[in-house]
């Protein structure tokens, strides 16, 4: 009769898409036990198997030995990326799970939420075996992504940590490059011309982007393409609601945003023939694997990208095509903003990540029109090449504050931060790293794919790089519904056959949804008015 029980158990939550997994024999609700961790983690591009891992490296520790010799561990996972989210509405009765990997659970953060505040217990504790905290170890950008600060201001606080890195960027394949006798470009125009000779070397059925209807992932490059050319403050200050030190509706006046748009429209207009029209008809793993077996020179995705076709890529052995990760060309119009041409601009590109890799070329040669320096130049330059735009904040990880085993939950996200956990996560992610300070082992380094050994080069680059603070740590944003265009359709739009939007439509139509009032508006609901 027991034995039927947990059949017909197991079958429910086979149903219901979860698959249990326990770490000490058999899985099922645990009837309230403090010493029993209980993990739930959505299944979204970095596999679960690092899971199971850092599960069994957390209770190798001694110190957790220690803490809690009768430890259990239990997790389970699906694909539903709202999961997370119902289980923790459900409360306290309903809800076994103590740790929760979930997807877009910004609403839980604040008083009254149903998380626990993690401030003192994770981020101000120091990190298991190590000299610093938890907010010392994390990225900067990624610690304020993570920040919840209520309307009105006040002192900031966590009730979310972060479980992925997330980072985005261009992907190409290095033999069909070099096949082609082509280049890696430094800046748009260069990249729109790179697209333009690769066409124009194969006419027939073969393209310089593919991506997929269900995951595009080229809206990622907007963020990056503005920010480039706004520099970090300016991007920041948009989403601050901040012009010229103050606050104004004239933020919608950023032309950074317009010509982000503008390379879009030049690298996906259905006439030029640049994006594989599969793109339209094809879910992202369909996409990746025809990337994958050349049906196009590029794509635009994430550091996830090894992990979800790792499979595929073993399959092929000896054949499997070398994908690298670009990084992202510089928009060309910061160089027009800079006084310089495009030539200029690609040589300052190429000397910049020279020095980043160590080396001493000597600086190029070149006049601004604007009067600029050339020490401002090509600290622009700089700045601009360190950017990264990061879906990783939006990925977060939750204990929900009625949880039994809270204590445990608190330990396995501060042990998630040591140098044991960073590297167990990155070798079964195949080279995913989480946003603390970490140096990836040789070792482990030298048995990445590639894509993820030039990302971390690329990462690791003496110049650094700097991930754009996630928009939903703005109050203007969070509470006020503020967004860069009324419309985000970008991918969509310009690349849709017969598309009539302009980059200046986009722009119109935002600054005229946007009156005085609505922004007076927002800004009230921010509390960012006396």
């Amino acid at each position: 009769m027991k034995a039927k029980k947990m059949i017909v158990a197991l079958s429910s939550m086979l149903m219901a898409g979860v698959v249990m997994v326990s770490a000490a024999g058999c899985g099922g609700n645990r009837g309230g036990d403090a010493n029993t961790l209980e993990i739930y983690c959505v299944d979204a591009g970095y596999g679960v198997e690092w899971v199971n891992k850092l599960v069994t490296k957390f209770k190798e520790q001694a110190w957790v030995q220690e803490k809690y010799p009768q430890i259990t561990v239990r997790w389970s996972s699906n694909d539903d990326q709202s999961y997370a989210q119902g289980r923790i509405d459900a409360g306290a009765r309903a809800n076994h799970f103590d740790l929760l990997f979930g997807m877009n659970m910004w609403g839980y953060a604040g008083e009254g939420s149903k998380a626990l505040d993690l401030t003192e217990l994770v981020y101000k504790a120091k990190v298991p075996g190590e000299d610093v905290t938890y907010e010392e170890k994390m990225d900067k950008s990624y610690l304020l992504s993570h920040q919840y600060v209520k309307a009105g201001g006040g002192e900031a606080s966590y009730y979310t940590a972060p479980w992925v890195g997330g980072m985005a960027s261009i992907l190409y394949n290095e033999d069909i490059l070099k096949a082609n006798n082509l280049t890696v470009p430094n800046t748009t125009d260069e990249l729109v011309q790179l697209c333009a000779d690769y066409k124009a070397k194969n006419p027939e059925g073969n393209y310089a982007f593919i991506q997929s209807f269900d995951a595009n992932y080229f809206d990622y490059m907007f963020y990056t393409w503005w920010a480039q050319y706004e520099g970090i403050q300016g991007y920041e200050n948009f989403f601050g609601g901040i012009d010229n030190d103050v606050y104004s509706s004239r933020i919608f006046d950023q032309k950074g945003r317009q010509y982000s748009l503008e390379v879009f429209d030049a690298l996906l207009q259905d006439s030029k023939g640049y994006l594989n029209p599969n793109s339209f008809t094809q879910k992202f793993v369909i996409a990746q694997t025809s990337f994958i077996n050349g049906e196009a020179l590029m794509h635009v995705n994430g550091d996830w990208f090894s992990c979800e076709m790792i499979d595929i890529m073993n399959t092929k052995g000896e054949n499997a095509p070398a994908i690298k990760t670009m990084r992202v060309p510089i928009i060309s119009k910061l160089g027009e903003k800079l006084g310089i041409t495009d030539a200029e601009l690609s040589e300052i590109v190429a000397y910049v990540d020279a020095i980043g890799e160590g080396e001493t070329p000597e600086m190029p040669t070149f006049t601004s029109s604007k009067n600029y320096t050339a020490e401002k130049v090509i600290k622009a330059v700089k700045e601009a090449r360190s950017v990264v735009y990061s879906i990783g904040a939006s990925h977060q990880a939750i204990i929900p504050n009625y949880a039994v085993a809270k204590d445990l939950a608190v330990d396995f996200l501060r042990f998630m931060a040591t140098d044991i956990a960073l590297a167990t996560y990155a070798k079964e992610t195949y080279g995913s790293t989480l946003p603390f300070a970490y140096k990836v082992s040789t070792e482990i380094y030298d048995a990445l794919p590639l894509a993820q050994q030039t990302r971390i080069d690329y990462f690791s680059s003496l110049n650094g790089v700097h991930t754009l603070v996630s928009a939903e740590y703005f109050p203007l944003v969070r509470y006020g519904g503020l967004a860069p265009f009324v419309d985000q359709k970008y991918y969509n739009t310009f690349s849709t056959t017969g598309n009539k939007k302009t980059p200046e439509d986009f722009m119109k139509e935002t600054k005229e949804a946007w009156t005085e009032k609505k922004f007076s508006q927002a800004l009230a609901a921010a509390g960012l008015m006396n």
